[in-house]
């Protein structure tokens, strides 16, 4: 008799759990990520998917239910959520550029000025981002309603069909926040390097508010399963080690922690090289968290370093499912299963499974997960 949505639920969501505890699985889990390639995998054109949540589920949803994927790392995507994340202007195929199947654009410039400063920390910071969203980009609050709308309906849709949605929101420290809106290389230079005091008590201020807001949801009947704790920008090969204890992973540590207290998974999101940094998650309580890597962190290095007290995710690159062979996918993934694994690891992308992503090669990953399956034992 086939299972029901709610027995595939349980069972592939204890899986998840089991790799964060690093306990033995029957399989290795999966987790799902890459909307653009689902759609193109699909046929789907960009403009109709980011422009139709209905449709956009429709699209990620049956990805995960044909690959009996473990899990989906974020049910439906729009990048019109972006600027209220990142102070970075978007682009949507269709509607801000001519062709309608071509990827969206984020547009980052100096959106905020360093005198800006003295505002948010007068106004606080909730009045200031409303002033700047409302001011200097284009119908912010329209342009991300349709995706906040049909959330609860896809979550819904997705347990119905037994797949856990394991993220439900984006946490961040306040160097991602405020990086894309200043640009890099005038944050970089300009306010880290010139003027870190003032920095600090601005950070101090967006943390201070938006600790009190994740605080709240996951004090709420809303409580996602776990969060992205964001690792774009603040890195420990963009800064220098003092620089990056104090202006990124103090931030990102105490968002962690906070989600440790309420049962939820932190799952540091970390985009671009973070080899150098790795020992500071030992400061995370052991089995908790998720290191999501994608393909630049020496995801080997982390396993030695980590492998006895947080679960690691990944990472098979995006130029690899782009430009290489079902073979070479199919290789690299059983090389993770073996030696990141069997316990304490998920198998996924690096990052997104990329929009030019030939379907043989994203098969293969899958293959290596089905080859292995009910043998870990033996590996």
């Amino acid at each position: 008799m086939a299972k029901t949505g709610k027995e595939l639920y349980d069972e592939r969501l204890a899986r998840v759990r089991a790799a964060i505890a690093l306990e033995p699985v029957d399989q290795i889990p999966v987790l799902g990520s890459g909307p653009a390639a689902y759609a193109a995998l699909e046929g789907v054109e960009l403009a109709d998917y980011l422009m139709d949540m209905k449709l956009n589920c429709d699209v990620n949803l049956k990805f995960h239910v044909d690959h009996e994927l473990d899990g989906a790392q974020a049910h439906i995507f729009s990048p019109d959520v972006f600027p209220r994340q990142w102070f970075s202007e978007v682009c949507i195929p269709g509607r801000d550029l001519p062709t309608r199947n071509e990827l969206w654009q984020v547009h980052e410039m100096e959106k905020i000025k360093q005198e800006d400063y003295d505002d948010l920390l007068s106004m606080g910071y909730k009045a200031w981002q409303k002033k700047i969203l409302d001011e200097r980009f284009t119908d912010v609050e329209a342009r991300e309603a349709p995706f906040y709308e049909y959330a609860p309906i896809a979550g819904q849709r997705y347990a119905e069909a037994g797949v856990p949605v394991i993220i439900g929101g984006i946490f961040e420290s306040p160097f991602e926040v405020l990086c894309g809106g200043r640009s890099l290389e005038a944050f970089l230079m300009d306010d880290v390097l010139e003027i870190p005091e003032k920095l600090n008590e601005v950070f101090a201020e967006i943390h201070r508010t938006n600790m009190a807001d994740y605080e709240a949801l996951l004090q709420s009947p809303a409580k996602p399963l776990g969060v992205w704790v964001g690792g774009w920008r603040g890195t420990p090969t963009m800064l220098n080690r003092e620089m990056f204890i104090e202006f990124s992973w103090k931030y990102m540590k105490e968002i962690a922690e906070l989600c440790i207290k309420y049962d939820v998974i932190p799952m540091f999101h970390l985009d671009a090289n973070w080899t150098p940094g790795l020992d500071v998650f030992r400061e995370i309580e052991p089995k908790k968290a998720i290191l999501a890597l994608d393909g630049k962190t020496d995801i080997f290095k982390a396993k030695e370093v980590l492998g006895d007290m947080m679960c690691i995710m990944g990472d098979v690159p995006a130029e690899m499912f782009a430009f290489g062979t079902p073979q070479a996918v199919y290789d690299y993934s059983m090389k993770l299963i073996k030696e990141i694994g069997p316990t304490g690891f998920i198998l996924c992308s690096g990052c997104d499974i990329p929009f030019n992503a030939q379907a043989a090669n994203v098969e293969a990953m899958y293959q290596a997960r089905n080859d292995t399956a009910g043998k870990l034992g033996e590996l």
